[in-house]
C-alpha cells in the first residue's frame, strides 16, 4: 500500500476532507482525520475486482457460449436442464426477483459484425447463469467444467452488462423500422452520454473505459448539431421540435438551430 506524507497546512486539511469524499463515493470507507482507510477489506475487494477483470470475464463468456454449442448434443443439453430444473423446483431459491423457473432458451454468440451482440450473449448467459452452472458440473463435461464462473466473476460481468446495455437501448431506439428516426439520433446519444457519466459515477472500476467512449460520444454529438439536418429533422418532430434543445443544448447550439429554422421556412415561402 502507498503512503502520502504533508506539512499541517490548512489547505492539505481540506484536501483529506476532499479526498474522503470522493473515495466515499467509490465505495472505499475513508477517515480524513486519521488520513486511512477506514477498512482494509475495502482495499481487498478492489483486489478481488481487478483480479476478476483481468480474466477477462467476456472472453469468459464467449468460452462458456462456445462449449455449450460446440457439438448437437451440448447444445441441446442445457435446455433439457432447465426444463428439469423447473419442472423438479430446482431454481427455486437460486434466481432473483424471487423467480422459480428460467426461461428455456439457447446461448448466443456474438459477432463483430452484429449490432448488440456482445450485450445479448452476456445478457443471456447472466439469465441462464444457474443453468449453465448445473450443466458444466455434470460428469459427462468435465473437460469443460474450468469455465464455471464464480459469484466474483458474475458481479463484474453484471456491471459490464450494465454499461453496454445503454449503447443497446439507443440502438434498439435508432433501429426501429416503422418511423424515421434521425430526429431521435441525438437525443438518443445525449441520453447515453448522461446515463454513461452517472455509471461512471456508480461502477468507478470502470471509469476509464467509460471515459473512452464519453470522449467519442461528445465529438459525435459535437459534430451533429453542427449539421442542419439533425436539426431540421427534430424541429418538425412534433414531439421534440425546440423543447430538447431548451433543455440539454448550450446558447450558441440552440440559436444556431433557431437560425437554421428560420432560413428553411424563409426558403420555402420565397
Amino acid at each position: 500500500f502507498g503512503q502520502i506524507t504533508m506539512d499541517n497546512a490548512s489547505n492539505n486539511d481540506t484536501f483529506m476532507l476532499e479526498l474522503e469524499i470522493e473515495l466515499e463515493t467509490r465505495g472505499i470507507p475513508f477517515d480524513h482525520a486519521g488520513n486511512l482507510p477506514a477498512h482494509l477489506s475495502a482495499l481487498t475487494d478492489l483486489h478481488v475486482y481487478a483480479d476478476t477483470l483481468s480474466n477477462e470475464p467476456v472472453g469468459q463468456c464467449r468460452g462458456i457460449v462456445n462449449a455449450c454449442r460446440h457439438s448437437g448434443q451440448r447444445h441441446r443439453r442445457p435446455q433439457a436442464v432447465i426444463e428439469e430444473g423447473n419442472n423438479n423446483g430446482y431454481w427455486k431459491g437460486k434466481l432473483p426477483d424471487d423467480k422459480e423457473t428460467l426461461p428455456v432458451l439457447r446461448l448466443l454468440r456474438d459477432c463483430s459484425t452484429r449490432w448488440s451482440s456482445t450485450f445479448k450473449m452476456i445478457d443471456r448467459v447472466l439469465t441462464l447463469h444457474p443453468a449453465i452452472q448445473s450443466f458444466l458440473q455434470e460428469i459427462q463435461n468435465a473437460d469443460i467444467a474450468h469455465l464455471s464462473m464464480d459469484s466474483k466473476d458474475v458481479d463484474v460481468l453484471c456491471d459490464i452488462r450494465q454499461i453496454i446495455e445503454v449503447p443497446h437501448a439507443a440502438q434498439e431506439l435508432l433501429a426501429s423500422e416503422r418511423t424515421p428516426t434521425l430526429s431521435m439520433a441525438l437525443p438518443a446519444y445525449e441520453l447515453l452520454q448522461i446515463k454513461w457519466i452517472e455509471l461512471k459515477g456508480t461502477i468507478w472500476e470502470f471509469a476509464h473505459y467509460i471515459e473512452i467512449g464519453l470522449d467519442k460520444l461528445a465529438n459525435y454529438i459535437h459534430q451533429g448539431r453542427k449539421t442542419r439536418i439533425y436539426v431540421l429533422a427534430m424541429i418538425i418532430n412534433p414531439s421534440l421540435k425546440l423543447e430538447w434543445m431548451k433543455v440539454h443544448w448550450d446558447t450558441n447550439d440552440m440559436r444556431k438551430a433557431r437560425e437554421w429554422t428560420l432560413e428553411a421556412v424563409c426558403s420555402i415561402f420565397a
